[in-house]
């Protein structure tokens, strides 16, 4: 019984000094993704109604064209109204995505699709690159909800 607790008590000094010792940079793991990004987009439905809010990406190192988001709609006062995610990924002739949120006050849940022409992304080799751009250039593209539809730009920090 006793040489049992003392190799328990072993095992929790060694758990207490590695715990303690400080790693080398080697040591420490490689990144999963690139620094986030960030900005404000503006939409318009069909009926020229205008939505504005801010986004967010982050674009893993292993899966340059993938991206995961976060999005929120705010009102005149900048108050979040609703906030939710989005996803994109490289398509042959552009980038594609959902994105879905929810409403504060009623927990109801909007979700839909969103499109990007690559034409009007020359260059933009991955989608970190195309995100990139929006600090220089706004960027545009389609969303769709259901029946509803319109049009979307992002523009990163200034």
């Amino acid at each position: 019984m006793r040489r049992a607790v003392e190799r328990l008590a072993l095992v929790a000094l060694l758990a207490l000094v590695v715990a303690a010792t400080p790693a080398r940079a080697g040591d420490l793991p490689a990144p999963v993704s690139t620094p986030a990004l960030s900005g404000v987009w503006t939409a318009m439905n069909s009926g020229r109604q205008v939505f504005r809010g801010m986004w967010t990406a982050e674009v893993a190192l292993a899966t340059p064209n993938v991206a995961l988001g976060t999005w929120t709609l705010t009102n005149e006062q900048a108050q979040v109204l609703m906030g939710g995610s989005w996803s994109a990924r490289k398509v042959p002739r552009g980038w594609r995505g959902a994105w879905s949120a929810r409403v504060g006050s009623s927990n109801q849940i909007f979700s839909g699709t969103w499109d990007a022409d690559e034409a009007l992304l020359k260059g933009a080799k991955t989608f970190r690159d195309m995100l990139a751009r929006t600090a220089e250039k706004q960027l545009a593209g389609i969303w769709h909800m259901g029946r509803a539809h319109g049009t979307w730009w992002l523009k990163g920090p200034s």
